[in-house]
């Protein structure tokens, strides 16, 4: 009977332990960069992409230069979202804090003045980007308290119409690019930041 109880109360503890597993991240990126908004920032139209990093042609091999017709191209992308964001009418400093989970590919905003503080997105992880789109949920509390009291939106006004903000964050330079979006599919403004990685417990702890 006693041997019994005991497996019993060991099961509880399993079982009362599962949920807060479950709440672990296993990244955290801090990141620090700039929002560039305006009629420069939107250059590239609703169609352009947001750039993937690529070497420069320097830092690669001549066979894998001469085999990647793609080479150029990326570097003429990335040359013309930095014209965009240095002729950009505004610039601002951003920031952002998220904490990445990977049971369930989410990404909790835990810090930023971009985006709104207590959201979550879902993240697609691949073997060189992190990407995740946040849409704005309009009866969402966090958007809310965000839309009333962000700089964002007295700083540049035709953020009042943003309907999607798409980031890609560089597995490898921590280098994140993002575009807030308006309805039409219209570049409204960029975000550029560069992001510092930290492991689960050496992040800040997430606020819920």
């Amino acid at each position: 009977m006693r041997r019994a109880a005991v497996s019993a109360a060991a099961g509880l503890v399993l079982v009362a332990a599962a949920p807060a597993q479950a709440q672990m991240f296993h990244l955290y990126l801090l990141c620090q960069g700039e929002v560039a908004a305006g009629p420069g920032a939107g250059k590239g139209g609703a169609e352009a992409p947001v750039p993937t990093p690529r070497a420069a042609p320097e830092t690669r091999s001549a066979a894998d230069a001469g085999g990647d017709k793609n080479v150029g191209d990326g570097n003429e992308n990335i040359q013309a979202r930095t014209r965009a964001v240095r002729s950009a009418l505004k610039r601002g400093t951003a920031n952002l804090e998220l904490a990445l989970r990977d049971n369930n590919m989410s990404a909790f905003v835990q810090r930023s003045n971009v985006l709104p503080t207590g959201e979550r997105m879902k993240y697609t992880a691949t073997q060189t980007h992190y990407t995740m789109t946040y849409t704005p949920l309009a009866t969402s509390r966090a958007y809310i308290d965000w839309r009333g009291g962000s700089w964002l939106f007295t700083w540049y006004p035709p953020f009042q119409k943003l309907t999607a903000t798409r980031l890609s964050v560089d597995r490898q330079t921590g280098v994140l690019e993002g575009e807030m979006v308006g309805p039409a599919g219209e570049v409204l403004g960029l975000i550029d930041m560069t992001c510092e990685p930290k492991k689960d417990g050496q992040g800040p702890a997430p606020r819920f």
